[in-house]
């Protein structure tokens, strides 16, 4: 199985600098890396170079679902899943072979649960709940793989959507694929929690959640977040 594994950034270079090497020593020349970059200013682009299987995309557009999109077509045919990633969590090892048994026992579609780098009791409430089947227990740091037949068929990412992307194409995938949450977790930042304190958070998640359900347009998602949470 030939695995892309496809991390979308904006200024991200602290975090890549502990993530890289990782990712690079667990696939050990069984995929490629592309960090799809949507306009960093920090050093990003140059965390990304000495480590096997890392390349750099500089993205056309910024927008998370755009340059997953453009990474994603990369060379198309060569590989065989799509692995999403953001650069603030961290899969466990193995994560290859998790992915690699999981199509191989018809799961074209999947991702993890997760947990926090963090012992806050509420925190650990949130990684239980992600155990669970429902679409408010999903969200992109849990991460998501895809094979390239199923990328196909979804049509990837929706690349006018600049918030909820994540859900909208798990959706999708439900309605045509058999989905499966790997019962191991992924290690993601509390760093929005810790600026912003659990409740407000969660506030914010529960109102855009809920907007996107109803409906509602983009930049109303988009600008309803940022009033409700600062910036982390």
């Amino acid at each position: 199985m030939r695995l892309h594994l496809i991390i979308p950034v904006v200024n991200e270079r602290d975090n890549l600098n502990t993530l890289l090497p990782f990712l690079s020593a667990e696939l050990a020349g069984r995929g490629t890396i592309t960090v799809a970059d949507g306009g960093s200013t920090d050093g990003t682009r140059e965390a990304c170079n000495g480590y096997a299987g890392v390349r750099h995309l500089a993205c056309t557009y910024r927008g998370r679902a755009r340059q997953m999109n453009e990474a994603a077509a990369l060379d198309p045919d060569r590989y065989d899943v799509l692995y999403f990633l953001h650069a603030d969590a961290r899969p466990p090892r193995g994560f290859y072979d998790d992915i690699r048994r999981s199509v191989a026992f018809g799961h074209p579609v999947g991702c993890y649960r997760f947990r926090f780098d963090s012992a806050h009791p509420l925190l650990a409430i949130n990684a239980f709940c992600t155990r669970f089947s429902g679409l408010a227990c999903r969200g992109g740091d849990q991460s998501l793989y895809l094979t390239r037949a199923a990328w196909n068929e979804l049509g990837g990412f929706d690349a006018n959507m600049t918030i909820m992307e994540d859900y909208d194409i798990i959706q999708r995938a439900w309605d045509r694929f058999p989905f499966r949450v790997i019962p191991r977790a992924v290690t993601v930042s509390a760093r929005k929690y810790r600026a912003n304190g659990w409740l407000r958070v969660q506030l914010a998640n529960l109102t855009v959640f809920r907007m996107y359900k109803k409906g509602a347009p983009q930049g109303a998602m988009v600008e309803r977040y940022r009033q409700m949470l600062k910036p982390w």
